[in-house]
């Protein structure tokens, strides 16, 4: 009895216990640190770290340095590299030598947590609309490295003895090392384009949908190659039948929790952000999802990027999701786990031993074979050689996503050479990259297409893309009158788009509604797009047939919502942009609205829009949607022709109206008489779009073409007022590149620039009539944008 007291009786000496939780800096007893407690110290090694990190950044982020640089610099200062080389003991107190798991399971968390914002932030849709040569360029990203890694061998010096154990740990760290630095990373580079703010470029979409094809096709080959290979074998065929149900079911829960989040966004008024139960929800999935992987097998990270793919982009749920986990992991938990990678390693180990750091050597020399592979790829698929450049660089560029490969997959420690190579040369690639890619692709011009979306190139009898904006109803009834003379049909649709725009007012965070997610009604002050979105459910009740309407709502600060309205017509490969004017009349025709703000947007559009626009005036005197569905009435169009692409579109667009037999269309071409050449090639274009035209009067008989012989601007302008009131709609283009005697002398006088010289005739107060106007810039392809609006 006395043994067995003697046994669970143990003395509380045999522990030096230290409470985690300090009693505060005055009661400490002597000989003791507030650093000894484990909380305490945890709580000071986050302050030091984000500090430092930050007073880095703050200086690096002009020379777009990415955020990861300075959390690497701020790692190595409080690490073996300065703060334990020149301050030993402060480093022995800040940093114990002691494995830290709860701070590398911290870590591992926003891991999870940052693949997951990744694939949120992610539209799949992108996946359909890059073409052939995303699929290849996809394609050759998987196979090239997998080609590199298939047949590895790595032959030791026989002087060196190497225990088969050693030799199998180095061949896995060889493998590993090659794998990270040669693979192209959906997670790596959805990051640094959200940093170089290109994310919705043409070339951001490529890469994002070829790295995510590669993602997908290695998951899915890995995981197919494993079952075969259990199913298959003559030992275990019953654990690869096992592993095959295991993943079925996986599947089948991720497809569950994706109806789960569809019903969390049907029953969220529209305008409302997510309640907090359901964010909560989430969070907790996502963890749970990663346990569950990785017991089954599974690389633990693709649990939570297949369940962030599967969640609707831009919709409400992803939009609270990443405005409430941006800061707590972009802000705390990233830089936390590059900081602490760096932290532990010792740069002068490195220095001195780099002969024997052979990973490193062949890391680095595997990543130069895979960028010059990916340039000749990108050029393969015929992409120009600075956006080539450009682009192989951010195929290749590293960061979070291998930091975070080093944590899970070596030493906690991460003080041997091959933790102290791979992480230094992480931050060597990810470091020169960014402000290459800044030099090479001027984000300013990133909606800028390699192919024409514009009315002029496009079929007659194919359907037409058009996104609407509005701030008001009014805007609403003004582009619905404009929709009804596109002549809609069967044959020849149109795909209307429609973006009601809301200035974001406060600290909350931007919107894109989409109001096809069948989300409740709401009657908070967040629906004041109702009213323009009941006209448009009116018009696609009258064309039922000819027209889709699609329809969004945008909250945002003004200086960024022409961001929202080019990104919509981006993605949805809209050919025509539609801009309400700045000023507005009433029914008397006096002046009631002219917001510098609205003019502001327009002008951002213009410059940067990715497919042609009109700005659309309202002279109308008469409101209401009566009027406008009046289908007895005929309607008087007129183009004013004085030549250039801007022209050329606005004649296309009226030559589709001129299809029905509602409309009388007037082409009137302005010509000088003195034969000046300016620029030949554009008066072969301007020819050709007039021969079209005469050969579509010789069919319809509701087309006249009027030539006006004018010497100056001053012609130009009279004869402009004098029919300004015999039309419902007057087509003009913005500039006009040739023939400038015919408007000569009426820039100087123009008070809205970016209108044109004939727009700002048409726009002037002295006008009385009730017509309307649409003046009408065509997409500009690879110039100079800041030319634009001189």
């Amino acid at each position: 009895m006395e043994t067995s007291q003697s046994i669970v009786n143990v003395s509380g000496s045999c522990f030096d216990y230290v409470p985690v939780n300090s009693e505060g800096i005055w009661n400490l007893k002597h000989g003791e640190s507030i650093l000894q407690h484990s909380f305490v110290r945890f709580q000071i090694q986050l302050v030091a770290m984000v500090a430092i990190s930050h007073s880095f950044h703050f200086f690096l982020k002009h020379l777009y340095f990415p955020r990861l640089t300075s959390d690497v610099l701020a790692g190595m200062i409080l690490g073996p590299t300065f703060l334990e080389r020149y301050f030993p003991n402060a480093s022995k107190l800040l940093y114990p030598p002691v494995p830290n798991q709860v701070f590398a399971s911290l870590l591992k968390i926003g891991l999870v947590l940052f693949t997951f914002l990744a694939a949120v932030r992610s539209d799949t849709s992108w996946i359909t609309k890059i073409g052939k040569r995303g699929f290849i360029l996809g394609a050759l990203l998987v196979g090239f490295p997998n080609l590199m890694t298939l047949d590895l061998k790595v032959i030791y010096d026989p002087k060196v003895s190497l225990t088969p154990p050693q030799i199998s740990a180095r061949d896995n760290n060889a493998l590993l090392y090659l794998s990270s630095f040669t693979k192209s990373q959906f997670v790596d580079v959805s990051a640094i384009l959200m940093q170089l703010r290109i994310t919705n470029s043409r070339l951001g979409h490529l890469a994002l949908a070829s790295t995510l094809l590669g993602d997908i096709a290695r998951f899915v080959g890995s995981n197919l190659w494993y079952l075969s290979t259990r199913i298959f074998a003559p030992v275990s065929p019953r654990i690869g039948f096992q592993s095959a149900v295991l993943l079925i079911f996986f599947f089948m829960l991720i497809v569950f929790l994706r109806t789960l989040t569809l019903w969390f966004i049907r029953v969220t008024p529209e305008g409302e952000p997510i309640k907090d139960i359901y964010v909560h929800f989430i969070v907790v999935v996502v963890l749970y999802l990663a346990s569950l992987g990785d017991n089954m097998g599974l690389e633990y990270l693709w649990g939570p990027f297949l369940f962030g793919l599967l969640i609707p982009a831009r919709s409400p749920l992803a939009t609270t999701l990443t405005s409430k986990l941006d800061t707590v992991v972009y802000g705390l938990l990233v830089p936390l786990l590059s900081g602490f990678c760096a932290s532990k390693f010792n740069l002068w180990v490195l220095l001195d031993h780099f002969e024997d750091a052979l990973n490193f050597q062949m890391a680095l020399i595997g990543y130069i074979i895979k960028l010059v592979a990916t340039y000749l790829m990108v050029l393969f698929i015929n992409i120009p050689f600075r956006e080539a450049a450009a682009l192989t660089l951010i195929l290749n560029v590293k960061g979070t996503k291998e930091m975070g490969t080093f944590l899970s997959y070596t030493t906690l420690e991460l003080k041997d050479l091959d933790s102290t190579s791979g992480i230094f040369l992480i931050f060597l690639l990810t470091t020169y990259a960014p402000p290459i890619i800044k030099l090479l692709y001027d984000p300013t011009k990133h909606y800028i297409g390699y192919k024409k979306k514009c009315i002029q190139y496009t079929q007659c009898n194919a359907g037409l893309e058009i996104l609407v904006c509005a701030h008001k109803q009014e805007d609403a009834m003004a582009a619905i009158k404009l929709l009804e003379l596109s002549n809609p049909t069967k044959h020849s649709p149109l795909f209307i788009f429609v973006l009601c725009l809301q200035e974001l007012v406060g600290s909350y965070t931007p919107l894109l509604i989409n109001h096809q997610l069948g989300q409740k009604s709401s009657d908070s002050e967040a629906s004041r797009s109702q009213p323009i979105i009941d006209v448009f459910k009116y018009f696609q009740s009258e064309h039922k047939r000819s027209a889709l309407v699609n329809i969004f709502t945008a909250v945002s600060p003004l200086r960024q919502l022409h961001e929202d309205i080019c990104r919509l017509a981006f993605d949805n490969n809209c050919s025509l942009i539609l801009l309400p004017f700045h000023k507005k009349w009433n029914e008397n025709g006096t002046l009631v609205a002219n917001s510098n703000d609205l003019r502001k947007l327009n002008n951002d559009v213009l410059e940067r829009a990715p497919c042609s626009v009109g700005i659309l005036i309202d002279h109308r005197k008469t409101r209401g949607l009566s009027p406008i569905f009046d289908s007895s009435t005929v309607h008087h169009v007129a183009v004013l022709f004085i030549g250039g692409s801007d022209d050329r579109e606005a004649l296309a667009y009226a030559l589709r109206m001129a299809k029905s037999p509602e409309v009388q269309l007037t082409v009137m071409c302005f010509v000088t008489p003195q034969e000046f050449v300016h620029d030949s090639w554009e008066i072969m274009l301007d020819s050709e779009s007039l021969t079209s035209l005469k050969e579509e009067m010789s069919e319809n008989s509701n087309i006249s073409y009027v030539e006006e012989t004018v010497r100056d601007g001053s012609d130009t302008a009279a004869i402009v007022s004098s029919i300004q009131g015999n039309f419902d709609l007057i087509m003009v283009g913005r500039r006009h590149t040739h023939q400038p005697e015919a408007i000569s002398g009426l820039s100087q006088w123009a008070e809205l620039p970016e209108l044109g010289p004939v727009g700002d005739i048409l726009a002037s107060p002295d006008i009385s009539s009730t017509c309307s106007v649409l003046v009408m810039q065509q997409q500009i392809l690879k110039v100079d944008h800041s030319s634009i609006l001189n």
